[in-house]
């Protein structure tokens, strides 16, 4: 099944917009926000970095706008700031993970950076051991990720 395919698949099942195709590179890092199932403040702050970055560069690929910020915020509002279900988020980390083996090596670096500094960003609990910074879901999704997206 094509990645355009299993995406039509979900959108249906899930009510997703024609839109959210074009941010499926921000699922490893909201994948990594609610892997501790807190969205917070400093990991939604490299969320809205990255978006602006990801939108700049759709628009530099393509030389015209692909997406607006209103659908971006879309986007956000039901994936950032509220938990989406587990099966849409495992579903959408799939396409994901099939887009990002065609893409340029720096933009899967660049993804997986982000998605250490968003589990590095907040703990849930102070103090915190040498090794507790990260939560154990986080590393474990992080290692996933690592594997993912071949880096």
């Amino acid at each position: 099944m094509s990645i355009q395919d299993h995406f039509e698949q979900l959108q249906s099942q899930y009510s997703l917009k024609d839109a959210d195709f074009y941010f499926l590179d921000l699922i490893p890092l909201i994948n990594i926000i609610w892997a501790d199932d807190h969205n917070q403040e400093n990991e939604l702050k490299l969320l809205y970095k990255f978006v602006i970055e990801h939108i700049s560069h759709l628009d530099q690929q393509a030389e015209l706008h692909v997406v607006t910020i209103e659908q971006a915020n879309d986007f956000l509002d039901r994936f950032a700031h509220q938990k989406p279900h587990t099966e849409l988020l495992n579903e959408l980390q799939v396409i994901s993970t099939m887009a990002c083996k065609d893409k340029d090596p720096a933009k899967k670096e660049s993804i997986f950076q982000y998605c250490l500094d968003i589990a590095a960003a907040c703990t849930t609990r102070y103090p915190y051991g040498p090794h507790e910074r990260i939560c154990q879901s986080e590393k474990q999704l992080l290692q996933k990720l690592f594997t993912e997206l071949d880096i």
